[in-house]
């Protein structure tokens, strides 16, 4: 299965980049099902991501669903990323053991972006007979997450955050 979400950012593409990529374990910040987040695996990985990954927790309960997501690939010139992301203490009816996301950032104008989400789930045996729902399910979500990113990024990121990316 494999699902495409674009949106378009009134922002600059550096900045854009800044918050999914180098800011990548403040997903709390503007992913609306996310309450808490932080990094994983601090400092520059071997891929040459600013860390190896993050945990989501969905949820405030401490056993609560939680998502690892570990980087896969890093390009900062091509502003280009991948992540795989793992669920964790998640009910057993959910039919995704794992998706991975690539996430390219293109710059369309100076204060112009598109965010291009593509979304590869691998399902269990058991959510094949649904695959027609939950393509469209998984379609209406993601966009939701990048309606999120947007909202965010341009009501939320102030000048200082972009002298803050300048000087990043």
């Amino acid at each position: 299965m494999k699902i495409t979400s674009k949106i378009v950012i009134k922002q600059p593409a550096e900045l854009v980049w800044n918050l999914v990529a180098h800011e990548f374990d403040k997903a709390h910040l503007w992913m609306g099902p996310v309450k808490k987040s932080y990094a994983v695996g601090s400092g520059e990985s071997k891929r040459g991501a600013p860390m190896e990954g993050r945990v989501c927790h969905f949820s405030d309960k401490p056993n609560g669903a939680q998502a690892n997501e570990v980087i896969t690939y890093f390009n900062h010139a091509q502003k280009h990323m991948t992540f795989e992301v793992n669920p964790i203490n998640v009910p057993s009816i959910l039919p995704v053991t794992k998706n991975v996301i690539d996430m390219r950032i293109k710059r369309l104008d100076d204060n112009l972006t598109q965010v291009i989400w593509v979304s590869r789930p691998q399902l269990k045996l058991l959510g094949y007979p649904f695959y027609l729902l939950l393509a469209f399910g998984f379609y209406m979500g993601f966009g939701g997450i990048l309606k999120n990113l947007k909202e965010y990024a341009e009501t939320q990121l102030s000048p200082a955050s972009k002298d803050r990316m300048k000087t990043a």
